[in-house]
């Protein structure tokens, strides 16, 4: 199957695979050859490749959107995607206080629309702290 990830600007990634596990707003789904035709949402988290040829396992921290197969192609338009983080361990859990303390704010005013964004960027940080662990 091929799998391509994108932004609406550009193509991150690209490869032919196995089979690949999807964060859905509801629950982990694996993807696989002819799979019945699929349109999920998903949530910022990791992505889990499997390249069975050649017995390797890839992982890609997304952010939230959307994923949609055909059994043939799997498409993800996400606003970002990552297969090593370049932030560092102590910079991002940085960035996590910052953002839990921007949201806590934000929480006061009541401005839902600022919330949301705030939370989608500390899930993507979460992701990019759990793929760090991952790799080492």
């Amino acid at each position: 199957m091929r799998l391509k990830i994108s932004s609406p600007e550009k193509v991150i990634y690209e490869w032919f695979i196995d089979q690949v596990t999807l964060p859905t707003e509801s629950w982990d789904i694996t993807i696989l050859p002819n799979q019945t035709p699929i349109v999920s949402a998903l949530k910022p988290w990791i992505i889990k490749i499997i390249w069975q040829w050649k017995s390797s396992i890839e992982h890609v921290s997304i952010s939230k959107w959307m994923m949609f197969t055909d059994g043939k192609k799997i498409r993800i338009v996400t606003s970002s995607a990552t297969t090593s983080p370049d932030e560092s361990e102590e910079n991002l859990i940085n960035q996590k206080q910052e953002i839990e303390n921007k949201i806590k704010e934000l929480k006061k005013t009541w401005s839902i629309e600022e919330i949301e964004k705030f939370t989608i960027k500390l899930e993507k940080i979460n992701s990019d702290l759990k793929l760090k662990k991952i790799r080492s």
